[in-house]
């Protein structure tokens, strides 16, 4: 399996996925030009990972700002997830929202709702985050 480091930028965020370890941090601003071309090789390196055996994926959002096409992007990634899950593989998400966003909080139970085979967990953003 391959790891993914995709540094941040103004535009985007930071982006791990340690395949070895089986962790995914998203974190940062994600307002990308292209979200397709910014998004695609995280979903292709997510869902070859979630395709081995016994996969197991423990997911922190940490995003302080996302776009609508973002958004898109994010509730794909989940579903692709989901559907991992309902099929066995072990997934966690963190979400992790700035306490004076209650967009992004709203945003974040809207899809726990919608998934079906995982818990996604909400917590506060705090200064070392």
């Amino acid at each position: 399996m391959t790891n993914l480091n995709i540094v941040a930028t103004s535009r985007t965020p930071k982006i791990t996925l340690k395949t070895k370890a089986g962790t995914l941090l998203i974190k940062g601003e994600s307002y990308p030009e292209d979200v397709t071309g910014f998004y695609g090789p995280v979903f292709d390196a997510v869902n070859k990972h979630l395709q081995s055996p016994d996969a197991k994926l423990d997911v922190d959002i940490k995003l302080i700002y996302f776009n609508s096409s973002s958004a898109r992007a994010l509730m794909e990634l989940l579903d692709m997830m989901d559907a991992a899950a309902a099929d066995g593989a072990k997934v966690s998400i963190r979400w992790y929202c700035d306490g004076d966003d209650d967009i992004t909080r709203e945003f974040a139970e809207d899809i726990s709702a919608d998934i079906e085979h995982i818990s996604i967990d909400i917590f506060e953003l705090t200064r070392d985050d």
